[in-house]
């Protein structure tokens, strides 16, 4: 990955949000069904811990009342959504509304003798491998050994972890089963919206650039609205409205910064932590949809069953790999509960995702021992890999995520 696009893909990201969801017009009526559900003492919580932790960030979008909340519908409108608290005077109960997808507690009262039965999981392979993880920039070379692409080692955990998961009673789905995207669009079709996204950025007095280069950002913009925006929009699709699993496990390795992007350096640092949705920082609250979408996933309670599987994934992958947990310092992680290496975050997927979402981030891809590591690729047993007896880095990651969730489940037990 070399320093300029590095810059460019970062400085994307942070825009990608303002400039591909604007115009949307949220349907607020989705809220409806929690009206008098949640208690104020509840909602409140919720919204500082996990989901909006500065207050200068909600301000002018959310206004908490003693007995509703206001949530701004649109910017620039004085326009609002009332969410009435949960009233013990005029409510009946406190139960939230049915979702598509179970509570742990629930899953675990209708269960056999194993230990997943009743469990429909969705395993998400984070990113795409093949000839696109150049493109999406999850792909990396180190002289004459093959190139890690992390499309590529997702889908080989995922692929071992869903039968190692039926035999323990779930019903798995892998959300993709090949380095082909899920999505049918791809860059050359999406053409016309990336030439939009740049007009908008470049606004009324557009730089002045020869054709070629023109021609060059406007593709770039095409393939980042593939890979994410259409790729992740319709692995939602999938999950919410095909699967409709109890919940979901997006599988990633996680990449430190090249010392010198010019001059690729493996570095000395390794490490894991497992996120949750949370953290909307004040930009990301601006926007109309995600705002509704945060709103969503905080009256359905999701996030007492992606912290219950998160600090479960979190002891289970420190203890398989002895691996230090990693911290955040900026502003975009919030950090959650009390185990070390679970913290919040506002990604795309675990925002559209409407069940439980955990993400992944075990192992420093370009690190030292992880190279070397993949690089020895997937084998039985154990071998001296990096200077210790080991198994492979494949086997170790599916057995971390197999003890995490059997724990998850445990704790849910009558």
């Amino acid at each position: 990955m070399r320093a300029p696009f590095l810059k460019f893909l970062i400085w994307a990201v942070f825009l990608f949000p303002f400039l591909c969801c604007q115009g949307e017009s949220p349907e607020w009526s989705r809220l409806d069904k929690y009206k008098g559900s949640m208690s104020k003492a509840e909602f409140e919580r919720l919204l500082k811990n996990v989901y909006v932790p500065r207050e200068k960030w909600r301000m002018n979008w959310i206004e908490l009342g003693q007995d509703a909340v206001k949530i701004r519908k649109q910017g620039g409108k004085d326009e609002w959504y009332v969410m009435p608290f949960f009233n013990p005077e005029g409510n009946a109960t406190t139960l939230p509304p049915e979702e598509y997808w179970r509570s742990g507690r629930k899953l675990r009262s209708t269960s056999t003798v194993k230990p997943l039965s009743g469990y429909r999981i969705a395993l998400d392979p984070g990113h795409l491998g093949g000839r696109y993880s150049r493109m999406e920039g999850r792909h990396f070379e180190i002289g004459e050994h093959r190139p890690v692409k992390e499309g590529d080692l997702t889908l080989q955990v995922a692929k071992r972890l869903s039968k190692n998961l039926r035999a323990l009673g779930a019903e798995v789905f892998l959300l993709r089963t090949s380095a082909k995207p899920t999505t049918k669009e791809r860059p050359k079709t999406l053409r016309e919206e990336g030439k939009a996204w740049q007009k908008r950025i470049d606004g009324e007095s557009p730089p002045d650039r020869n054709k070629r280069d023109q021609r060059k950002i406007e593709k770039r913009r095409a393939e980042i609205l593939f890979f994410r925006k259409e790729e992740i929009s319709a692995r939602a699709r999938l999950v919410n409205e095909e699967i409709k699993p109890d919940l979901v496990v997006c599988i990633h390795l996680n990449a430190a910064a090249w010392p010198d992007p010019d001059n690729h350096e493996l570095v000395e640092r390794n490490d894991f932590h497992v996120l949750t949705n949370g953290a909307y920082m004040g930009g990301e609250v601006a926007v109309d949809e995600q705002r509704l979408q945060m709103m969503v996933k905080l009256l359905s309670r999701s996030h007492r069953e992606e912290l219950s599987l998160a600090e479960s994934m979190a002891a289970c992958f420190s203890r398989a790999t002895g691996l230090p947990a990693f911290s955040y310092k900026g502003p975009n992680a919030v950090k959650i509960g009390e185990t070390p290496g679970v913290w919040g975050r506002n990604l795309l997927a675990n925002r559209l995702y409407q069940c439980p979402v955990v993400f992944l981030e075990p192992y420093v891809a370009n690190s030292k021992e992880v190279f070397a590591r993949i690089a020895a690729g997937d084998y039985k047993g154990v071998k001296k890999v990096a200077g210790k007896l080991r198994v492979s880095l494949v086997e170790e990651y599916v057995d971390a995520v197999v003890a995490g969730l059997v724990l998850h489940a445990g704790n849910h037990s009558p």
